[in-house]
């Protein structure tokens, strides 16, 4: 059974703005298909995407987009995600999201809930042979 995961590794904050109350954050994220994404062989691809933490609050500073991340992780109802995030995504709980840029110091963004929606086309698939 496949599964998706996002790598936050490789991928790009295109543009952040405020809705609602929601931090929104506009991506080219990386997407993992296998058995167990970013670990097992399988397949990857770009991908628009919209990463929306609810009722957020954070310390961040002005950036110089595209914003290129290294990586980071995700703590959600006390489960960590290193480097890959789940998807499809979709939960309320108490969010931690670390996000560490490449050209500038990592932020951290909490909130009360969490949402990824892949948008439009994919990108060109290509072969991941996996991390081992």
């Amino acid at each position: 059974m496949t599964k998706l995961g996002i790598e936050l590794h490789d991928s790009s904050i295109e543009a952040l703005s405020v809705e609602d109350g929601d931090l929104v954050l506009n991506c080219v994220v990386y997407v993992h298909e296998s058995g167990d994404p970013g670990v097992a062989a399988g397949t990857g691809r770009f991908h628009d995407a919209v990463i929306r933490v609810k009722d957020f609050e954070c310390e961040r500073e002005e950036f110089e987009f595209p914003l290129l991340l290294d990586g980071g992780s995700l703590v959600l109802n006390g489960r960590r995600f290193d480097e890959i995030l789940p998807y499809p995504l979709d939960e309320e709980g108490e969010t931690a999201l670390l996000l560490e840029p490449r050209e500038s110091s990592e932020f951290l963004v909490r909130g009360s809930g969490i949402e990824v929606e892949l948008l439009g086309p994919q990108g060109e698939l290509e072969a991941f042979p996996g991390s081992n």
